[in-house]
């Protein structure tokens, strides 16, 4: 698929590229952002960036990941990151998200976890997206639930993370709920 700009009242949501990894590395070098996702390591590399940004186009030209930078959309800077893992097979996406940190508490996370729910439903066979979050991380439960997805419940000790398991709190959209929601309309 090629990969569109979304836009939303105050972002442009556009395919990472290679003249971001500065800025990537700016952003992502934040060990708050290490300690609560599971692949971005810290401190956060040029090597690390490249390998990330190569991995997305492999995404974008298998179908199978669409991730997006988010975008100040007057200077096109990149404020974080956001995106849909495909299992293609099963029906459903993972959803992932991640903010640098001047930008963290603005809303930002909540409009691109929206724009790309609605590109998800919209330009796939999805039947489900799906996320969750370290149940330490309230905040990204807020982003998920003004977005529409359902909590399921809690995981206890689900992922293990440099030795510390982590519990998590799953949640999810099903594409019916959201076409109910006027979105898919």
């Amino acid at each position: 698929m090629q990969a569109p700009e979304l836009r939303t009242d105050r972002l442009l949501l556009s395919k990472p590229e290679l003249a971001d990894a500065g800025r990537i590395v700016e952003l992502a070098n934040d060990p708050v952002i290490a300690e609560f996702t599971l692949s971005v390591p810290h401190p956060y590399t040029e090597a690390a960036a490249i390998t990330w940004l190569a991995a997305i186009n492999e995404g974008w030209a298998e179908d199978h990941a669409f991730s997006f930078a988010i975008r100040n959309p007057e200077n096109g800077e990149m404020l974080g990151a956001v995106g849909l893992h495909i299992s293609p097979k099963f029906g459903y996406a993972e959803l992932g998200y991640w903010m640098g940190a001047p930008y963290r508490g603005r809303g930002y996370a909540r409009e691109a976890v929206g724009a790309v729910i609605d590109f998800g439903f919209r330009h796939t066979d999805l039947v489900r997206i799906q996320a969750n979050h370290r149940d330490d991380n309230p905040a990204s439960g807020r982003v998920l639930l003004a977005n529409g997805l359902k909590l399921e419940g809690t995981l206890d000790d689900f992922i293990i993370k440099d030795g510390n398991a982590w519990t998590v709190v799953q949640y999810r959209i099903l594409r019916r709920e959201w076409q109910r929601s006027g979105s898919g309309t």
